[in-house]
């Protein structure tokens, strides 16, 4: 009797040890990497966020075509970083890495180069008297060197730029946006557009459309 139960207990181990599953090995980060400014470089990123903002444009106008806000104040909503202006060369000089610290270092030179067609979604959008906010994961602190970076890039008189500060200053991004487009909507505000380029960026509610941009670099819940 204990041999067929020890015989049993050794079947049963093995093949319980057949069956496990083992995790595929990942793809090397250097080749990721390598990945990554292929999709840059080659034009494909350049392209699908020109693809997204075109059927943004398309929207906007139809929107203004109608003239029906609801009898509220038109306004659109742009997420800065990726969405308004680019840090890639910065992401390629700290390889696709770096502290946050480094990250708000490289964002405070103020130097970053506007998305072409987010700024000509946003004149359109000021030619046509739709206010504009940026609602940005930036903190209250570099107010003064975001405001001079979007004004060099041209996005010149926009509505309002809102950074974290206060209670939402550690809050999840999408808890914080979702706030401020509150903020916006109790203010009167209809908010035709709301483009970033993170799904927290969108969640939530408080715009009649959404668009998301591609971004394969960086992941903000």
């Amino acid at each position: 009797m204990r041999l067929k139960t020890l015989a049993s207990l050794l079947l049963a181990g093995t093949l319980s040890a057949s069956m496990l599953v083992y995790a595929k090995e990942p793809v090397n980060l250097a080749f990721i990497k390598k990945d990554l400014k292929h999709y840059h470089d080659s034009g494909e990123y350049d392209h699908d966020i020109s693809s997204m903002m075109q059927q943004a444009m398309r929207y906007l106008e139809m929107r203004i075509d109608q003239g029906k806000f609801h009898g509220k104040k038109p306004a659109i909503v742009l997420d800065i970083d990726e969405t308004s202006l680019s840090n890639y060369p910065d992401m390629v000089r700290l390889d696709f890495g770096g502290t946050l610290e480094e990250i708000r270092q490289d964002e405070d030179k103020g130097e970053d180069e506007a998305i072409a067609p987010t700024l000509k979604l946003y004149r359109y959008a000021k030619a046509n008297q739709i206010a504009v906010f940026f609602i940005t994961g930036r903190q209250e602190e570099e107010r003064e060197v975001t405001e001079k970076n979007l004004k060099k890039a041209g996005y010149v008189n926009h509505d309002g730029l809102i950074l974290r500060a206060g209670e939402y200053k550690k809050a999840p991004a999408s808890v914080y946006k979702i706030a401020m487009r509150k903020q916006l909507a109790d203010q009167g505000y209809d908010i035709l557009l709301n483009i970033g380029d993170q799904k927290s960026d969108l969640r939530g509610g408080y715009a009649d459309k959404t668009y998301k941009l591609p971004n394969p670099y960086y992941h903000i819940p």
